[in-house]
């Protein structure tokens, strides 16, 4: 599946996309759950090749969500190792018990760190928010949010 973001167009593997479906909040007792989306970047192509699942170190709520950063930092790694350098961090996601979820002022403050703390290799960072009818997408680029974007 392909999608335009801003200036960009991301394109998602059946794989991240089945995990996106697997931890849909579509029962009242499930928590948010997330992790990182791993990929690579060419020209204007984000492509999100893996994503991964929550792990025992996050905390999660019903509506909450904490990545514990050195499991994901783990992952980032071998994955990173693994692909010949070329698989790397492109973002965050997690959860929403929302029909078309919209970002909470926690969530934008937490992407502006990833993107402010961590050595990124690309112009950007992604946020996605996996809701109960549509999922949501957008871009930091170290000055200002993007324009939300749902498939």
């Amino acid at each position: 599946m392909e999608i335009s973001v801003g200036k960009y167009i991301v394109s998602f593997s059946d794989i991240v996309l089945n995990i996106f479906k697997r931890f849909r909040q579509d029962e009242r007792s499930m928590n948010e759950a997330g992790g990182i989306v791993l990929g690579w970047f060419d020209d204007k192509s984000f492509h999100f090749t893996k994503a991964s699942t929550p792990n025992k170190f996050d905390k999660a709520t019903r509506t909450g969500f904490i990545r514990d950063k050195d499991a994901a930092q783990v992952i980032v790694d071998f994955e990173f190792i693994n692909s010949d350098n070329k698989s790397i961090y492109l973002g965050e996601w997690h959860t929403h018990p929302e029909d078309i979820p919209t970002p909470s002022e926690q969530d934008m403050k937490m992407i502006k760190e990833q993107f402010h703390k961590n050595s990124l290799n690309e112009p950007v960072i992604f946020l996605v928010i996996v809701g109960l009818k549509k999922n949501y997408i957008n871009i930091y680029d170290g000055k200002k949010i993007g324009t939300a974007t749902y498939f």
